[in-house]
């Protein structure tokens, strides 16, 4: 059988949806899985350099083991395909969320967007200009993975009782050396999915609703909440906000001044987020920092509503555009007028039964795990 270990010492939010599906895995008795804290890693490959000089931000540690073969994994959930880590020397596969083709395979920058002008894009030219050439033998390493998933996390309330039985089968495990316990971050997982799967039943209600902030090139943003409040006007239930935070040199935002008073900029009011979005007709999303993703564009594409978005920089490890999704190119934000008019309440349905079934076969958990599991093994 098929041992799967998990090296962790702090909270891996992003990989959550990985995780759950290899707990999933392991319920059903296909694979055997263990988490162990990040310094035991050492015993089953992996540098110890890890361990001492580097940066762990958004990274994950997994040893696929099947016979006397130990594969060393790292899951990178970083923002996009320029913060790839130089961790990537230490690994055997190197899964990559935020991947690119013409960078891990052409080895040159990507096509950005139209609108997008040298000092917006500088930053991040210039680092892809020097990491490159200093990775790009381990690129063959580099292989797709899945966008960032819905979180995942919730706290299932523990008696005191439970607290403590739970507290010494710790210390137990410890003195005998065997894995961590995870069958209370487990029972929240499967409380937490359920509480998801309930989302795509909700009604058509709104036309848009949209949380969203001014981290990512935000001349852009402001566009979109421009177009936002004139669809309202012409009778669109709009629900947004779109709140000023500090600017990065990343996207050049600090050579900009934005009036603080000019924001939030807001329409409607939302409460409770997830289920507002779960109900309207369209989901757009502006490109993520970095052109990274954002797991709220994972949710809708979960719920299954039509989703317009700025062309993907990042790939999955399958076509997304088996998904049925609008990716635009321009900013002006034309084609929501023209999409809202389009989607009638029966299309809506149609496209949410169309999107569920492609998420089922493509991102459901253990479908996930699998495909972790089967390409650290062929590679």
């Amino acid at each position: 059988m098929v041992k799967v270990h998990w090296f962790r010492d702090k909270p891996e939010e992003r990989n959550d949806w990985l995780r759950f599906g290899l707990m999933e895995l392991a319920q059903k008795k296909e694979i055997s899985y263990y988490e162990w804290d990040l310094k035991k890693m050492t015993k089953y490959g992996f540098s110890k350099e890890i361990l001492s000089n580097h940066s762990l931000r958004h990274l994950s540690f997994l040893v696929v083991e099947e016979g006397t073969r130990k594969v060393k994994c790292i899951i990178d959930n970083e923002d996009s395909f320029v913060l790839f880590s130089d961790l990537i020397v230490y690994t055997d596969v190197y899964f990559c969320a935020g991947y690119n083709s013409d960078v891990f395979e052409r080895k040159s920058t990507p096509k950005f967007y139209k609108w997008q002008t040298e000092t917006d894009v500088k930053w991040y030219v210039d680092l892809l200009s020097k990491k490159i050439p200093l990775f790009e033998s381990h690129f063959h390493k580099v292989r797709k993975f899945i966008p960032i998933g819905p979180n995942l996390w919730k706290e299932i309330p523990i008696s005191k009782l439970k607290r403590f039985y739970l507290n010494n089968l710790h210390r137990i495990r410890k003195a005998l050396r065997l894995s961590n316990q995870s069958q209370t971050v487990y029972e929240g997982f499967r409380s937490r999915y359920s509480d998801l799967l309930k989302l795509r039943n909700e009604k058509l209600r709104f036309d848009i609703t949209l949380s969203d902030t001014s981290w990512g090139w935000p001349k852009h943003r402001i566009k979109l909440h421009q177009e936002l409040r004139e669809l309202s006007k012409k009778g669109f239930k709009i629900n947004s906000v779109l709140k000023l935070t500090e600017p990065s040199v990343c996207d050049d935002s600090v050579s900009e001044n934005f009036d603080q008073k000019n924001f939030p900029m807001k329409i409607g009011e939302i409460i409770d987020y997830e289920k507002m979005l779960a109900s309207s007709r369209l989901g757009v999303f502006t490109c993520g920092f970095h052109w990274g993703w954002r797991n709220i564009l994972t949710l809708s594409l979960f719920i299954g509503i039509p989703v317009v978005t700025d062309r993907l920089l990042t790939e999955a490890y399958f076509d997304l555009n088996t998904f049925k999704l609008w990716e635009i190119e321009d900013e002006s934000w034309d084609l929501l007028n023209e999409t809202l008019v389009k989607i009638t309440p029966e299309d809506w349905k149609n496209i949410k039964t169309i999107n569920q079934t492609t998420f089922e076969h493509w991102l459901n958990p253990e479908t996930v795990a699998n495909y972790f599991i089967k390409t650290s093994l062929n590679s």
